[in-house]
């Protein structure tokens, strides 16, 4: 005698079967053997990939992929392995080393977004940027700049205001005319630990701008006037990891964080 076969599509049919009858008049359902209620299920949290539509990006390399010279601008920006990827979840990783490629006028390594769209300052329009992030490693300086209002066009080599994240504050740096230095005009936050996330806005109208935080369930904020020497520069946005050490040899130091959420208008 041929013992006779079973059939395995049958089997699961029977078991599926199962489980709908027992959710349905019993509110129970059988995983692995073991009864449990309805209400046990796992559930399953959307993710939520955050976009880099409408930003290109800066890299710590020049563009034959050298950690040295001058910094490579892909346009527009892509996920490019190790400087920029994407987390299982949908975040942003940036990671930018001190030992890289820099931009025209700066010392320091970066692997930052930067806005395709600009916007004239002092405009009647209103213009934002938010961004929620964590920060997982500092560079010697123990210093990141996280979001920044920038010059843009033939203004690209000035700052205007700029949201630093250093040794656990939040601190905004603004310039006060386009021809001298940046000062610091405020500490919003203290005591932001690494791997602890935080939200950010900055937003700039006609003749003032406005920084607002938030962790842990405390917002804080501050508004600046627009200094009248950048009354019609272009402007943009620009956010991501500018970490703020010199760039040096090292191929461990650096700055690192992750973005759970962006957006700008």
């Amino acid at each position: 005698m041929i013992p006779a076969q079973t059939n395995p599509h049958r089997r699961r049919l029977v078991v599926g079967a199962l489980v709908t009858v027992l959710t349905g008049t019993l509110g129970m359902l059988l995983i692995d053997g073991t009864m449990l209620p309805a209400s046990a299920a796992p559930s399953v949290t959307p993710k939520a990939t955050v976009s880099i539509s409408g930003w290109n990006l800066t890299l710590p390399v020049d563009s034959s992929g050298c950690q040295c010279g001058s910094a490579e601008q892909l346009s527009p920006a892509a996920i490019k392995s190790p400087w920029l990827t994407r987390a299982s979840d949908g975040s942003l990783v940036f990671w930018a080393p001190t030992k890289g490629a820099t931009t025209p006028n700066s010392a320091h390594p970066r692997t930052e977004l930067v806005s395709t769209s600009s916007f004239a300052g002092d405009s009647s329009s209103t213009h934002t940027l938010t961004a929620t992030l964590s920060i997982q490693k500092l560079p010697p300086a123990n210093d990141i700049i996280v979001g920044q209002i920038h010059g843009g066009g033939s203004s690209s080599s000035i700052p205007l205001l700029l949201l630093h994240y250093n040794s656990g504050s939040l601190d905004v740096w603004v310039r006060p005319t386009p021809s001298t230095g940046s000062q610091k005009v405020a500490t919003l936050v203290t005591g932001v630990p690494l791997n602890k996330s935080f939200s950010y806005t900055i937003s700039e109208t006609g003749s003032s701008m406005h920084v607002s935080t938030t962790y842990g369930g405390s917002t804080k904020s501050t508004t600046i006037a627009l200094g009248s020497g950048f009354d019609g520069m272009t402007l943009r946005f620009q956010a991501g990891d500018y970490q703020q050490s010199d760039a040096n040899s090292s191929s461990t130091e650096g700055g690192k964080l992750t973005i759970t959420a962006l957006s700008q208008s």
